[in-house]
């Protein structure tokens, strides 16, 4: 065999082989809330869920508001499992639920904050300082 077969066999290889990421496509479904809570854009969830999620998940989720609102199909958001993880979307069959309100913090992600968003915590809650569970 040939180095020129060989090479030529190798590119049709790499050809044949190279692997694509598949991008996902999903509908955003906004589900009116009932409950307690904060409009996506509000300064607590600007401040409080970007400390305890990130800065970049909190992108994520106005990302999916606005084309919820808009009814358009967005592509798999980077932090959607964190997103999922926290509750505050959910993820079915090509399509994210999220409600309409963003839940105060849980306790347990309040509890991770540094001492001085903990206290600047404490003047947003309602019920004397004390961070309510999300569900209740």
């Amino acid at each position: 065999m040939t180095t020129q077969t060989v090479s030529k066999r190798t590119a049709d290889y790499n050809r044949t082989v190279r692997r694509v990421p598949r991008i996902r496509s999903f509908s955003v479904e906004i589900v009116p809330s009932a409950r307690h809570g904060y409009s996506p854009g509000h300064e607590y969830v600007r401040l409080f869920w970007a400390a305890a999620l990130g800065k970049g998940a909190i992108r994520d989720l106005l990302d999916l508001f606005l084309a919820g609102l808009r009814r358009r199909r967005v592509c798999e958001p980077f932090y959607l499992a964190v997103l999922a993880s926290a509750g505050l979307v959910q993820v079915t069959d090509g399509r994210i639920r999220m409600p309409s309100r963003v839940p105060p913090l849980p306790s347990s992600m309040v509890n991770r904050l540094t001492p001085h968003l903990r206290w600047d915590h404490r003047r947003w809650t309602p019920e004397a300082g004390a961070a309510r569970p999300v569900g209740t």
